[in-house]
Protein backbone atom coordinates (compact mmCIF):
# COMPACT_ATOMS: atom_id res chain seq x y z
CA UNK A 1 0.00 0.00 0.00
CA UNK A 2 1.25 3.40 -1.01
CA UNK A 3 1.63 6.42 1.54
CA UNK A 4 0.36 9.67 1.69
CA UNK A 5 0.01 10.04 5.11
CA UNK A 6 -2.04 13.26 4.84
CA UNK A 7 -4.97 14.13 6.58
CA UNK A 8 -6.71 11.63 8.89
CA UNK A 9 -6.07 8.32 7.13
CA UNK A 10 -8.61 5.59 7.68
CA UNK A 11 -6.63 3.17 9.72
CA UNK A 12 -8.65 0.12 10.07
CA UNK A 13 -8.22 -0.15 6.17
CA UNK A 14 -4.79 -0.65 6.96
CA UNK A 15 -2.92 -4.46 6.14
CA UNK A 16 -2.04 -6.20 9.60
CA UNK A 17 -0.92 -9.30 10.79
CA UNK A 18 -2.65 -11.09 14.03
CA UNK A 19 -1.18 -11.27 17.24
CA UNK A 20 -0.13 -14.39 16.63
CA UNK A 21 1.40 -14.17 13.42
CA UNK A 22 3.73 -11.25 14.81
CA UNK A 23 4.54 -13.71 17.65
CA UNK A 24 5.67 -16.57 14.50
CA UNK A 25 7.43 -13.48 12.90
CA UNK A 26 9.24 -12.35 16.34
CA UNK A 27 10.56 -16.24 16.73
CA UNK A 28 11.33 -16.23 13.18
CA UNK A 29 13.81 -13.31 14.00
CA UNK A 30 15.33 -14.88 16.75
CA UNK A 31 16.10 -17.66 14.65
CA UNK A 32 17.97 -16.07 12.23
CA UNK A 33 21.63 -16.81 12.68
CA UNK A 34 23.18 -16.51 9.28
CA UNK A 35 23.53 -19.69 8.34
CA UNK A 36 22.05 -19.67 4.81
CA UNK A 37 24.39 -19.04 1.23
CA UNK A 38 25.54 -16.14 1.19
CA UNK A 39 24.41 -13.57 -1.48
CA UNK A 40 26.74 -12.93 -4.48
CA UNK A 41 28.45 -9.25 -4.44
CA UNK A 42 26.10 -8.07 -7.12
CA UNK A 43 23.15 -8.74 -4.80
CA UNK A 44 24.70 -7.55 -2.21
CA UNK A 45 25.66 -4.60 -3.64
CA UNK A 46 22.06 -3.82 -4.43
CA UNK A 47 20.87 -4.32 -0.66
CA UNK A 48 23.53 -2.19 0.71
CA UNK A 49 22.39 0.45 -1.58
CA UNK A 50 19.01 -0.05 -0.39
CA UNK A 51 20.06 0.31 3.05
CA UNK A 52 21.76 3.90 2.19
CA UNK A 53 18.87 4.95 0.50
CA UNK A 54 16.58 4.09 3.14
CA UNK A 55 19.56 6.26 5.94
CA UNK A 56 18.78 8.89 3.86
CA UNK A 57 15.52 8.91 3.26
CA UNK A 58 15.04 8.77 7.24
CA UNK A 59 17.64 11.26 7.53
CA UNK A 60 15.48 13.69 5.66
CA UNK A 61 12.38 12.90 7.43
CA UNK A 62 11.29 11.70 4.29
CA UNK A 63 8.65 9.58 5.73
CA UNK A 64 5.94 8.49 3.08
CA UNK A 65 8.88 7.10 0.60
CA UNK A 66 10.58 5.83 3.53
CA UNK A 67 6.93 4.04 4.79
CA UNK A 68 6.90 2.89 0.58
CA UNK A 69 9.99 0.48 1.43
CA UNK A 70 7.73 -1.54 4.28
CA UNK A 71 5.95 -4.77 3.20
CA UNK A 72 2.14 -4.42 3.93
CA UNK A 73 2.44 -7.82 6.46
CA UNK A 74 5.43 -6.00 8.28
CA UNK A 75 6.56 -6.23 11.72
CA UNK A 76 9.16 -4.18 13.35
CA UNK A 77 10.60 -4.95 16.81
CA UNK A 78 12.58 -3.85 19.31
CA UNK A 79 12.83 -6.25 22.44
CA UNK A 80 13.93 -5.41 25.85
CA UNK A 81 17.17 -7.22 27.31
CA UNK A 82 17.32 -8.66 30.37
CA UNK A 83 20.96 -8.59 32.11
CA UNK A 84 21.25 -12.52 32.77
CA UNK A 85 24.48 -14.02 34.30
CA UNK A 86 26.47 -16.49 32.53
CA UNK A 87 24.81 -19.55 34.48
CA UNK A 88 21.20 -18.36 33.55
CA UNK A 89 20.24 -20.68 30.45
CA UNK A 90 17.24 -18.51 29.97
CA UNK A 91 16.69 -16.79 26.41
CA UNK A 92 18.04 -12.93 27.40
CA UNK A 93 15.08 -12.10 24.93
CA UNK A 94 11.43 -13.56 24.02
CA UNK A 95 8.44 -12.98 22.02
CA UNK A 96 6.33 -13.27 24.69
CA UNK A 97 8.79 -10.11 27.20
CA UNK A 98 7.90 -6.60 27.24
CA UNK A 99 9.12 -4.37 23.88
CA UNK A 100 9.92 -0.74 23.01
CA UNK A 101 8.55 -1.21 19.75
CA UNK A 102 5.78 -4.20 18.48
CA UNK A 103 4.57 -3.15 15.93
CA UNK A 104 3.00 -3.34 12.18
CA UNK A 105 2.86 -1.45 9.06
CA UNK A 106 -0.71 0.28 10.93
CA UNK A 107 1.62 1.71 13.89
CA UNK A 108 4.24 3.49 11.86
CA UNK A 109 2.10 5.30 9.95
CA UNK A 110 0.43 6.52 13.13
CA UNK A 111 3.53 7.57 14.31
CA UNK A 112 4.45 9.26 10.94
CA UNK A 113 1.11 10.89 11.66
CA UNK A 114 1.99 12.41 14.59
CA UNK A 115 5.34 13.11 13.77
CA UNK A 116 4.24 15.77 10.76
CA UNK A 117 1.22 16.63 12.47
CA UNK A 118 3.28 19.89 13.76
CA UNK A 119 1.66 19.52 17.46
CA UNK A 120 4.67 17.31 18.61
CA UNK A 121 6.49 19.83 20.92
CA UNK A 122 9.49 17.97 21.59
CA UNK A 123 10.13 17.69 17.37
CA UNK A 124 9.54 21.54 16.95
CA UNK A 125 12.48 22.55 16.28
CA UNK A 126 12.84 19.21 14.70
CA UNK A 127 15.84 16.89 15.52
CA UNK A 128 18.09 16.34 12.91
CA UNK A 129 19.49 12.41 12.46
CA UNK A 130 22.47 10.86 10.97
CA UNK A 131 22.34 7.16 10.11
CA UNK A 132 25.34 4.94 9.31
CA UNK A 133 24.61 1.50 8.43
CA UNK A 134 27.72 -0.66 7.97
CA UNK A 135 28.45 -4.90 8.50
CA UNK A 136 25.67 -5.83 6.22
CA UNK A 137 25.39 -9.60 5.75
CA UNK A 138 22.56 -11.15 3.39
CA UNK A 139 22.00 -14.60 3.18
CA UNK A 140 19.24 -17.00 1.00
CA UNK A 141 16.33 -18.21 2.44
CA UNK A 142 14.29 -21.23 1.84
CA UNK A 143 11.79 -18.44 0.06
CA UNK A 144 12.87 -17.26 -3.80
CA UNK A 145 12.99 -13.50 -3.16
CA UNK A 146 13.14 -13.10 0.28
CA UNK A 147 16.61 -12.39 2.16
CA UNK A 148 17.81 -12.53 5.69
CA UNK A 149 20.27 -9.54 6.05
CA UNK A 150 22.17 -8.49 9.43
CA UNK A 151 23.12 -5.16 9.43
CA UNK A 152 25.31 -2.56 12.07
CA UNK A 153 23.78 0.78 12.82
CA UNK A 154 25.03 4.32 14.61
CA UNK A 155 22.12 6.56 14.59
CA UNK A 156 23.24 10.40 16.02
CA UNK A 157 20.34 12.61 16.44
CA UNK A 158 20.86 16.51 17.59
CA UNK A 159 18.07 19.03 18.66
CA UNK A 160 18.24 22.49 19.51
CA UNK A 161 21.89 23.52 20.98
CA UNK A 162 22.56 21.27 23.58
CA UNK A 163 20.36 17.97 23.03
CA UNK A 164 22.06 15.14 21.17
CA UNK A 165 22.14 11.33 21.64
CA UNK A 166 24.18 8.41 19.71
CA UNK A 167 22.62 5.02 19.88
CA UNK A 168 23.97 1.82 18.14
CA UNK A 169 22.38 -1.64 17.52
CA UNK A 170 22.21 -4.24 15.24
CA UNK A 171 19.47 -5.19 12.86
CA UNK A 172 18.11 -8.19 11.54
CA UNK A 173 15.67 -7.97 8.28
CA UNK A 174 14.07 -10.36 6.21
CA UNK A 175 13.73 -8.55 3.24
CA UNK A 176 11.49 -9.05 0.08
CA UNK A 177 12.45 -8.72 -3.42
CA UNK A 178 9.39 -6.47 -4.89
CA UNK A 179 9.65 -4.69 -8.49
CA UNK A 180 13.04 -4.47 -9.16
CA UNK A 181 13.62 -3.68 -5.51
CA UNK A 182 13.27 -4.31 -1.79
CA UNK A 183 10.74 -4.34 1.05
CA UNK A 184 11.35 -4.75 4.26
CA UNK A 185 8.69 -7.90 5.97
CA UNK A 186 10.53 -8.11 9.03
CA UNK A 187 12.57 -6.25 11.25
CA UNK A 188 14.98 -6.34 14.51
CA UNK A 189 16.47 -4.02 16.03
CA UNK A 190 18.71 -4.73 19.10
CA UNK A 191 20.19 -2.23 21.16
CA UNK A 192 23.42 -3.15 23.49
CA UNK A 193 21.19 -1.35 26.28
CA UNK A 194 19.36 -3.22 29.00
CA UNK A 195 18.39 0.24 30.24
CA UNK A 196 17.34 3.13 27.36
CA UNK A 197 20.06 5.95 27.59
CA UNK A 198 18.10 8.46 26.10
CA UNK A 199 15.58 10.79 26.69
CA UNK A 200 12.89 9.51 23.88
CA UNK A 201 12.75 7.08 20.93
CA UNK A 202 10.88 9.58 17.88
CA UNK A 203 12.64 7.96 15.68
CA UNK A 204 12.91 5.00 13.35
CA UNK A 205 15.91 2.54 13.12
Amino acid sequence: MSATLTGKPDYATYPTISSAQARDAARHLLAMSGQGTIVDDALLLRIERFYHLEARLLDEERYSQWYDLLADDLFYWMPLRENRFRRDKRPELCPENMALFDERKVDIAMRIGRLTSNLVWTEDPPTRHVYVITNVEAFATKVKGEYEVHSCFIQYRNRAEHDEATLCGRRRDLLRAVDGGFQIARRLILLPQSVLLTKNLSAFF
